[in-house]
């Protein structure tokens, strides 16, 4: 079909079509939402197992191994991870990234149901639920209480604030941090449930049966049924105390304040929140996955604003992090690079082109194809995110580009005198080809990448996408709106007709007639300095591969988000009191600094009270002259005078929501901590000797102080007492057990029975404990003996085996430089029989990234192959275009050396680009030259040397057009630009190399090529086919 015949006959109806798509894409544009990064799916599920009381090691063994063997037959399991701290068992399974979570999580359900009978009778029935990265927090506030206790200030964010927010659209739940739940304590007195022959245990049952409401069931009453409740649930606390909980020897009633005493107060938390060093309530609103974190956010915020209008006095809330305001940076960011370069580009055009009319009607088809793309883009369920806008920025060079060369083509029709209408169909005609493969070359570069495997397959769909729905609209426009305007404002050349702006064109055009002079020359000693010619390519492919040992590789580039993490870890057996003294100094000390913001300070990290996690917020990058490094080691140096404490500080995860511990990991697996605790003391010795590692730690402490009680089963046996008995007495002397809630309107307050804290204050206290049975009171010191020793705060397990983590910063050095250090130095460790080593966190990721990247790179080259070979109908032809490939690269790794970037994410995926773009300039040189050839009867040498100052002009303006139009993507600094700038970079250093080089070495490889050719098929150098005759040759 003939797309610009049709358009320049019927100028109306194409224009109505630019309009329909331009609307389209309006819709599209109007109903997109904001997102940080695409919305990214993994499939993972996780077991959560309460066993109070009970320890890492009887975690492990009663809870998490028999979890572990029930579920590792799953369909689709990718990797099985465990934690066993006291008293919780969590079992993290991860599926392939095909995996149907929903079903998985059924399957997984069934599993762990069938093995529910082998686990302890104590455990409460397991949680499972799919884990969700998609849920993330968008804000999270400090509450303050204008003198309320935090208790209080707590209980008011859970009841008011918790509910309303929850009822806005997009947001999926909202978690409150700080301050205790209300908890009704009962504190028995040893001395007195012993006089009365009581235990806590008995205590304990006698609470549970009169805690109760219980169905009797309903009978007749006339024409109606009438239910029957009995109701005996404590009501208050005063009910509580008035219990009757044994009977005393003279025939009283012995009620639970007798024995014990009954407080209305707040439960024993392990954790503890401050923000810049202030005890805190604080509040984050986490969005549902998949919804607009932008849109999510603006509507909590409004709701919150009404909220307060209606807040007790003193009350107040103040925003610490907001996830929309990065968004909306990167996003500006993004805008103003669209923006600045569609505009370079358009300048680029009127320069080259020295005309107001083809730079206008050039310049339509920008807006037009990125407007039109919106559609598609919504039509596929995409956000506008930091891939997806990316893909938009490096698009704005191509996106002219189509329509560039179709109105130089037309441009030189007009020169001759062409009518307008004739040279825009004709000129459209005669390039057709060439730009259709042109573009099809880009689209086969981004199919790949739309598609590949892996975490990076997920990122990279939305950015593959489109890229190619950008071009086939800019190819579209270029084919069917560039002509029908051309035919309309176009005017064709008079001889002998005054040009008023001639004084103006004319440095310009003595400067292109000097570049069209010089390459002629330079070409001419090209074709006859082949060697020279090759060599010159070979040796700037082996100078750009040289410089990728210099470059260094990292996952992806640091990014500079204004915020780290710091983690720090004390001696195991540290009181949380004094884990929170220790580190409250420090977090002063830090916020008197004006560059830092807040610092948002976790104490007792999932419940280990001996860990304490910061999240720093400093001055924007805008605000402040430091970078973020320096800014981490200012929090170092700080942290250094605190004792006996190991310090990790490190960027938060590249994805809000996954879970990263630190930029180096490297896991050690084997059967037993025996094994792996010596081993990974050597291979942290091994770390801290390569340079550029910082905060080197090994992630295992067995040091962690514990009582163990050891029955003596015979004992017990003589006594009828089961051991389980004995246990369950123990802990609830200790830890304390749940007899049911008090129910107080909407409030469930858990009713908590545990002796008095001076009979629970030393070993000596418990083994005072008497258990009574039907022969008489037994004591609990008779029946068992308490040990004192160590064991883990947290087993760690991997693949069902045992795990230990050593973790590390990077300082100074990429993430690929330190991986191959660590692999010499690890691999002259010996590893115990059953010991294992793998690398973990970003070194993982990087690896299974490059392998993707690998495969994206070898699928592109085939399809761009299959892509030339069928526009040139040749098989040998494609190899001459794709000579230019390598030295495309060459200029990326030498701009990545100059510009001190490391080889990450970002400039893989922009080299990717270079393959579509250096393709674009060599097929419109040789294309050109075998037109020349099959069409006019020349000869190689002179077609090559007539199509290169033919096409040099449409070259260096595309190439001109894309390195502008990429400058300020390049040269940003505000949000998001670590991850931008190294792509942009890439592809400027690729452009300019190619640019070059390919005018010359691709003229000397076609040459060659066709020399062979030629020779193979025995035809003599000087014969070319007729003039006029189009037939093509055949296959090669």
């Amino acid at each position: 079909m003939n797309l610009s015949g049709i358009a320049i006959r019927r100028p109306v109806f194409m224009s109505m079509v630019a309009l329909f798509l331009m609307v389209l894409g309006g819709i599209g544009l109007s109903k997109m939402g904001t997102e940080r990064f695409p919305d990214v799916s993994f499939p993972v599920v996780v077991v959560n197992i309460t066993y109070p009381g009970a320890s890492p090691n009887e975690v492990e063994q009663l809870v998490t191994k028999p979890i572990e063997d029930a579920v590792v037959s799953v369909n689709g399991l990718d990797r099985l991870q465990s934690q066993s701290r006291e008293g919780v068992s969590t079992v993290i399974i991860l599926f392939k990234l095909e995996t149907d979570v929903k079903q998985a999580a059924i399957e997984v359900r069934e599993k762990v149901a069938q093995v529910r009978y082998r686990l302890p009778t104590e455990a409460k029935e397991p949680s499972i639920a799919r884990y969700d990265m998609g849920a993330t927090p968008v804000l999270t506030y400090t509450l303050s209480g204008g003198g309320r206790s935090l208790d209080e200030t707590q209980k008011f964010a859970k009841d008011v604030l918790k509910p309303a927010l929850e009822q806005v659209e997009g947001v999926a739940t909202v978690t409150v941090q700080g301050g205790a739940d209300r908890e009704v304590k009962v504190q028995l007195d040893l001395a007195k449930i012993d006089a009365l022959h009581l235990s806590p245990l008995a205590v304990l049952a006698s609470l549970k049966t009169q805690n109760l409401n219980v169905p009797a069931g309903h009978y007749d009453e006339g024409s109606k049924e009438v239910s029957v409740r009995t109701i005996g649930e404590f009501k208050t606390v005063e009910d509580i105390r008035n219990a009757i909980v044994a009977a005393a020897p003279d025939g009283s009633n012995v009620r639970l304040r007798d024995v014990a005493q009954v407080e209305d107060g707040s439960e024993e938390s392990r954790t503890k929140i401050r923000v810049n060093g202030e005890p805190a309530v604080t509040f984050s609103v986490i969005k549902q996955s998949g919804t607009n974190t932008v849109g999510v956010s603006d509507d909590a915020k409004a709701k919150l604003a009404t909220l307060e209008k209606n807040f007790p006095p003193g009350i107040k809330s103040a925003l610490i992090v907001e996830e929309a305001k990065y968004i909306r940076e990167n996003a500006h960011e993004v805008e103003i690079a669209i923006f600045f370069g569609g505009g370079m580009a358009i300048l680029v055009i009127l320069i080259f082109m020295l005309d107001i009319r083809s730079t206008l009607i050039s310049a339509v088809a920008l807006p037009t194809s990125v407007v039109s793309t919106f559609f598609v883009m919504w039509l596929f369920k995409f956000t506008f995110n930091m891939m997806t806008l990316l893909a938009l920025s490096l698009a704005i060079g191509l996106l002219i580009d189509d329509a560039v060369v179709v109105r130089e083509n037309i441009s030189k029709h007009l020169e001759r005198g062409v009518d307008p209408r004739k040279a825009a169909e004709e000129g459209t005609k005669e390039i057709s080809l060439s730009v259709l493969a042109t573009t099809l070359t880009i689209v086969a570069v981004f199919v790949p990448v739309a598609f590949m495997s892996g975490m990076v397959g997920q990122f990279f769909r939305q950015f593959g996408i489109t890229i190619c729905a950008a071009v086939v609209m800019s190819l579209f426009v270029a084919f069917t709106l560039d002509p029908m305007l051309s035919s309309r404002f176009s005017k064709a050349h008079v001889k002998g007709a005054v040009d008023p702006y001639a004084r103006i064109k004319a440095p310009f055009l003595k400067v292109f007639e000097a570049n069209e002079n010089f390459y002629r020359r330079v070409l001419r000693w090209a074709v006859t300095h082949k060697l020279a010619v090759v060599l010159l390519g070979f040796g700037s492919c082996a100078g750009g591969c040289a410089t990728t040992a210099l470059n260094g590789s990292d996952f992806v580039n640091q990014e500079d988000r204004s915020q780290f993490v710091v983690n720090i870890e004390f001696p195991s057996g540290q009181r949380l009191e004094e884990t929170a003294r220790l580190t409250y100094e420090a977090e002063t000390e830090l916020v008197k600094d004006k560059r830092f913001t807040t610092v948002f300070s976790t104490i007792g990290v999932q419940g280990e009270i001996n860990k304490v996690q910061w999240r720093v917020l400093t001055l924007p990058k805008s605000g402040r002259k430091e970078g973020i490094n320096a800014l981490k080691d200012v929090a170092r140096q700080l942290l250094v005078k605190l004792p006996n404490a190991e310090v990790t500080v490190t960027d938060p995860p590249f994805v809000e929501g996954a879970i990263q511990d630190a930029q180096i990991m490297v896991q050690l697996r084997g059967s037993t901590y025996d094994d792996l605790a010596p081993l990974s003391r050597k291979f942290q010795g091994a770390m801290k000797g390569i340079p550029g590692m910082a905060d080197v730690k090994v992630r295992y402490n067995p040091g962690a102080p514990e009582l163990q009680v050891s029955v003596d089963r015979d004992k017990a046996a003589r006594a009828g007492i089961p051991v389980a008995t004995i246990a369950m007495a123990v802990r609830t002397a200790i830890e304390g057990d749940e007899a049911g809630k008090l129910r107080q309107g909407k409030d469930e307050i858990p009713i908590k029975v545990r002796l008095s804290p001076s009979d629970r204050a030393s070993a000596d206290d418990v083994l005072r404990m008497t258990m009574w049975t039907p022969n008489g009171p037994v004591s609990l010191r008779d029946l068992a003996v308490i040990d004192r020793g160590e064991g883990p705060n947290v087993i760690e397990r991997e693949a069902r085996e045992r795990k230990i983590l050593v973790t590390a910063s990077t300082n100074g050095r990429s993430v690929g430089e330190l991986a191959k250090d660590m692999q010499a130095a690890f691999d002259k460790i010996p590893l115990p029989p059953g010991s294992s080593w793998h690398f973990d966190g970003q070194i993982k990721d990087m690896n299974e990234s490059n392998t993707s990247f690998l495969f994206a790179f070898a699928f592109a080259i085939v399809l761009i192959y299959i892509v030339l070979a069928a526009q040139f109908e040749s098989l040998i032809h494609p190899v001459t275009i794709m000579v230019s490939l390598p030295l495309a690269f060459v200029g990326a790794f030498f701009a990545l050396f100059g510009a001190n970037v490391t080889l990450a994410m970002g400039s893989i995926i922009g080299m990717i680009l270079l393959m579509g773009l250096v393709t674009k300039n060599a097929i419109l040189l040789v294309d050109r030259a075998i037109i020349r050839v099959r069409e006019h009867g020349e000869t190689p040498l002179h077609a090559i040397q007539e199509a290169g100052p033919e096409r040099l002009r449409p070259i260096l303006m595309t190439s001109a057009a894309m390195i502008l139009g990429m400058l300020p993507t390049a040269l940003s600094n505000g949000e998001g630009s670590e991850f931008r700038a190294p792509m942009a970079i890439a592809v400027i250093g690729g452009v300019i190399s190619s640019t070059l080089l390919s005018l010359v070495v691709v003229p000397v490889f076609y040459l060659l090529i066709e020399g062979l050719r030629r020779k193979v098929r025995g035809t003599p150098k000087s014969e070319g086919h007729p003039v006029g005759d189009a037939t093509p040759a055949p296959a090669e």
